[in-house]
């Protein structure tokens, strides 16, 4: 009897080691996987994000948009006893409002990239130091003094 438990014991630990070194190397690739360059000509919003961005996302936006902006109007007397009238507007007004401005069919990290593509000529960018950099805007009164 003490040699088929020990047999039995022994087959359980392989079992064990087995699963534990496959379930240790499926999760040690999972960088490997997520390494994954983004083909820049194929990024970007599809057909269908946009045909259904159009007919369902935006409507549901400014929907959300002016919901937000009557709770706003009706909490700002509850958030300016509180103390909180900035964030409620960030939250109730600005943020659903600035949703509004997503280019159709894109992601956040989709409409970032694209509005930091942007060229401002009005703006002069000064790397000083990587990744420092100084931004002047020439509408502004600048005097740069040697």
């Amino acid at each position: 009897m003490t040699v088929k438990t020990k047999t039995k014991r022994t087959v359980q630990q392989k079992f064990f080691t087995v699963f534990a070194t496959l379930g240790l190397m499926a999760a040690s690739m999972q960088p490997t996987f997520a390494a994954i360059e983004i083909d820049e000509t194929d990024f970007g919003p599809s057909y269908e994000t946009m045909v259904i961005d159009t007919v369902v996302g935006k409507p549901l936006q400014l929907v959300n948009a002016v919901a937000g902006t009557a709770a706003y109007i009706v909490s700002l007397p509850f958030s300016l006893v509180g103390g909180n009238a900035d964030q409620a507007q960030q939250k109730l007004f600005v943020e659903p409002w600035d949703a509004m401005g997503r280019c159709l069919g894109c992601t956040v990290a989709e409409d970032n990239y694209y509005k930091s593509q942007v060229t401002n000529d009005n703006v002069v960018r000064i790397v000083v130091d990587q990744p420092s950099e100084i931004l002047i805007n020439t509408n502004d009164y600048v005097v740069v003094s040697p």
